[in-house]
């Protein structure tokens, strides 16, 4: 009997030994996970840094392509309202106060585009652009739109002169 209840304790003892090296492994592992889930995290972080800094950089070089085109176009477009201008003046009195006031309404959209790409402009420099993800997509929408409005703005220049005199 003696025995026996030796052989239970030692394997009592034994059992127990086990069960605690297996713990303090567990607890070395759990540390260890720990520890990488903050490096994986740091690395997130700086991942998601470098990408903002790259689409700011491609927005930023598509801007400046975009912007000097832009200028460019409406610098001509004041220069045809300046030539359009004139034109008007050889026209007869009736034909000269409606050309001037349809000519009006045309640099009065000009004056708007170039504002409008001022702002955007002034917005860049200021770093008020949010570069995510949605930048890049934000940024042709407003390209669509101003190129849309600049070619709208062009066609109505041409046609001024089309329906009003010979």
């Amino acid at each position: 009997m003696k025995t026996n209840i030796l052989a239970l304790t030692i394997s009592i003892f034994m059992a127990g030994i086990l069960l605690l090296s297996c713990g303090e492994k567990s607890k070395k592992d759990a540390e260890n996970v720990k520890t990488d889930v903050k490096e994986l995290g740091k690395d997130l972080k700086k991942g998601a840094k470098n990408t903002g800094e790259e689409i700011k950089i491609v927005i930023t070089e598509e801007w400046d392509k975009f912007k000097t085109i832009s200028e460019n176009t409406i610098n001509s477009t004041e220069k045809e309202i300046k030539n359009l201008r004139e034109r008007i003046t050889k026209a007869n009195k009736n034909e000269r106060e409606k050309l001037n006031k349809e000519l009006d309404k045309l640099e009065e959209r000009n004056l708007i585009l170039k504002d409008k790409l001022a702002v955007r402009t002034k917005n860049f420099k200021d770093n008020l652009i949010a570069f995510n993800e949605n930048a890049k997509e934000n940024q042709k929408q407003f390209e669509r739109e101003f190129k849309h409005d600049m070619e709208t703005l062009k066609k109505a220049l041409k046609d001024l002169f089309k329906d009003n005199v010979n």
